[in-house]
């Protein structure tokens, strides 16, 4: 009975861990910023449904956390936020082809029950952007859910509370062009 539950146990183990095999942390965040990349180099702004910020883009349905992609779209229908001031996932305004070859992920490392993973984007000339960029586990996947910028020792809080109610408050009372 007790080798029966063993060899059971042993089974399910290894089948959870084949199933995650090709599923790393950092495989999904090098697939993320390399389709990332090249989308917002090809990204054409007069076609901005096809956006791959967009809360639809397949790139955030597959690669983004549910809660993350959530307050994204929320803070970007705040009327003049200060919340996310450049790109969540780049901390850049600027897009260049170049940064995909230029690109470098490192290896994760496992942190409360998730993962975070060094990334490198290479910019202008020989600089490079470091970014730490963390996951977890959603809908049996790996999912960014928070991007800080390394370099620049820069957050941007998309799930401060009070900043988006300040923010939102800020745009009622400030409703710019309509």
């Amino acid at each position: 009975m007790l080798k029966g539950l063993f060899v059971a146990l042993l089974s399910v183990m290894l089948t959870s861990c084949a199933t995650h095999s090709d599923d790393t942390a950092e495989k999904t965040t090098l697939a993320f910023y390399q389709q990332y990349l090249q989308a917002f180099a090809d990204f054409d702004p007069a076609n901005a449904e096809q956006s791959p910020q967009a809360n639809n883009s397949p790139l955030i349905k597959r690669y983004v956390a549910s809660d993350t992609a959530s307050r994204l779209a929320e803070i970007d229908g705040i009327y003049e936020q200060e919340i996310v001031g450049a790109d969540y996932f780049t901390y850049c305004q600027d897009y260049a082809p170049e940064w995909v070859k230029a690109l470098l992920v490192g290896k994760a490392s496992m942190q409360f029950g998730g993962a975070k993973v060094p990334v490198s984007i290479g910019i202008v000339g020989d600089k490079y952007l470091q970014l730490m960029v963390y996951l977890k586990r959603e809908d049996n996947k790996w999912k960014i859910y928070r991007v800080r910028n390394v370099t620049d020792n820069v957050e941007q809080y998309i799930f401060d509370d009070i900043a988006i109610k300040n923010a939102k408050a800020y745009a009622k009372d400030n409703p710019g062009p309509q």
